[in-house]
């Protein structure tokens, strides 16, 4: 038996009058005390009594690092892309795990945000008052945002006994989405028009296209592509300038000290790279140092009078192409899925680049009429996350991203089904594993749809408790036919169902609920009207032994 509901929840959100937006990023979060929108994501620690603590973070870190005692600490940078499972990225080696990075940094950037917001509020407001929304790329597993949202409790941005939906996931395209939607009017776009974003960042390039539908509730938007991205972000451009500097004194007999290297790869990053437009040739200011004068030839690398001559040329095609060649390949596929699109518009700190918003233009103006940057690109996300938390149906219908169901026992099919898995039960002979679905990969569900299936639970034998577990899966393709060799998503337990009394053959029926349409999946078992739940807790392995399931 399956049918649709939607679930009401006990959580009020006028009770948290002030929606925070985090937006957390691989290079950067905004904002720190400094004119730019947004703020290093670095941290610098300092071994004290035998334990690494974190000292300062963000641009305050950086400096630290430019100063005489650098070598006594320890800055991490760039680690959310290590989250991403589909990216093969060098082991971590850091003293400071990737979840420990991440919960020291949101910390921090917490205690700095709320204070600021507290000071412009006055004392009518206090931290109770927050309700927060914590963006993610739209390509991360389940387990990756179950990371996240771990770390936010444990930097006490929220804490274990608040309701879940006190602390919103959001999907970094989806945010843009809403900003776009709404600063981008001069465009003009209408009921049935469809429109594109390209999120893209320090590491990951989040793309997903959106229907546009006018109602008397005001304008919706609807997925239309299950979206996808890859980490391809602006990071990657800079890792492509280091090695093109490496090249290029090496080619003069020196390897410069590798403070120098990152000194140059910061001035590029911040200073070149996002006003490089293919054509012009930069000029890369070389800090003070007499590495620089050991060259055999410094005008054969173009260094002339304390500066680097960088060709448009090489940096087009060393640099910038092996990056911007796969957002543009990334774009093309989702045009392709769907069919028609009004509009692209180009967001995040990489979307403001000028080099890459004109390659879009080339690429797909003949297919698209209108690309362009919305104000402020850099401040996209974190802008609309706000607007996700202030109206959070605005967009109605969502595509799922993976395939879910759970592991259950049904009717064994001879010649089908393996002998392995053959069970024989009171009601007749069953198989094992087979996987029970709720949701295929690409439908279509509405915000906070519930998918309920219903199970039994038989007495078998004189002994039998009707303890069990509901193992919950996650696919990425087609739903399998048994949940053998598949790594479990979650699990549900339900305790003794049976009393001794009871007699063989009796039966209790089991619904499982699970609520899509979010960028968290929710489940939760009812039987005999008690609610069993999940928050979706990820295990490291399948080394943990689940009790045998007894659903038919």
């Amino acid at each position: 038996m399956t049918h649709i509901d939607f679930p009401s929840g006990d959580f009020d959100p006028d009770d948290f009058p002030i929606v925070v937006a985090i937006d957390f990023g691989t290079t950067f979060s905004p904002k720190q005390n400094i004119q730019y929108a947004k703020t290093p994501t670095l941290n610098l620690y300092k071994e004290v009594n035998g334990k690494h603590t974190m000292m300062e973070w963000g641009w305050k870190s950086k400096l630290e690092m430019e100063s005489p005692s650098a070598s006594k600490h320890i800055q991490l940078a760039q680690y959310k892309p290590y989250l991403d499972e589909n990216l093969v990225l060098t082991p971590w080696k850091n003293v400071v795990s990737v979840p420990d990075a991440i919960s020291d940094y949101l910390y921090a950037f917490h205690e700095y945000a709320a204070e600021k917001i507290l000071q412009e509020f006055g004392p009518s407001y206090s931290r109770k008052s927050f309700r927060y929304c914590l963006t993610v790329p739209a390509m991360w597993s389940d387990k990756a945002k179950d990371v996240m949202r771990r770390a936010a409790i444990r930097a006490n941005v929220i804490t274990k006994a608040d309701h879940p939906e006190r602390l919103m996931l959001v999907s970094e395209p989806e945010a843009a989405a809403l900003y776009c939607e709404r600063v981008c009017k001069q465009y003009e776009l209408e009921h049935g028009d469809r429109f594109l974003i390209c999120d893209a960042g320090g590491g990951t390039i989040d793309l997903i296209v959106y229907d546009i539908a006018s109602s008397t509730q005001g304008r919706r938007l609807s997925e239309v592509t299950k979206g996808h991205g890859a980490s391809c972000g602006s990071m990657f451009i800079d890792l492509n300038f280091r090695e093109l500097l490496i090249r290029k004194f090496k080619s003069q007999g020196t390897k410069l000290p590798e403070g120098i290297i990152l000194k140059l790869i910061e001035t590029f990053a911040y200073q070149l790279k996002p006003h490089f437009d293919g054509a012009e040739d930069q000029y890369l200011a070389l800090p003070l140092s007499d590495c620089f004068d050991h060259l055999k030839c410094p005008e054969a690398i173009g260094i002339d009078d304390g500066y680097m001559r960088l060709k448009a040329s090489e940096m087009k095609e060393i640099v910038f192409e092996p990056v911007v060649t796969k957002v543009l390949a990334l774009i093309r596929e989702q045009l392709a899925d769907a069919k028609e699109c009004s509009a692209i518009f180009m967001v995040g700190g990489f979307g403001a680049s000028d080099y890459l918003l004109d390659r879009v233009r080339q690429e797909f103006s003949d297919m698209v009429k209108i690309i362009s940057a919305p104000y402020k690109p850099e401040v996209a996300v974190v802008c609309g996350a706000v607007y996700v938390g202030l109206s959070p149906k605005t967009v109605s219908t969502r595509v799922s991203r993976r395939c879910y169901g759970v592991s259950c026992e049904m009717e064994f099919q001879e010649d089908v089904d393996p002998i392995v898995l053959k069970r024989y039960r009171i009601q007749g002979v069953y198989c094992a594993n087979r996987f029970s679905v709720f949701v295929t990969k690409g439908q279509k569900v509405q915000v906070n749809e519930c998918v309920t299936r219903s199970y039994q639970v038989v007495k078998e034998n004189s002994y039998d408790t009707g303890a069990c577990s509901i193992r919950i899966y996650a696919v990425d393709g087609q739903p399998p036919r048994y949940t053998t060799g598949l790594h479990r998503l979650a699990e549900i337990l339900i305790p003794g169902t049976f009393k001794s009394s009871d007699p063989l053959s009796h039966e209790v029926s089991v619904e499982m609920k699970m609520y899509f349409g979010l960028n968290e999946i929710k489940a939760e078992a009812l039987i005999k009207g008690k609610k069993y739940s999940t928050t979706l807790r990820f295990e490291d392995g399948d080394s943990y032994t689940m009790p045998q399931e007894r659903l038919l």
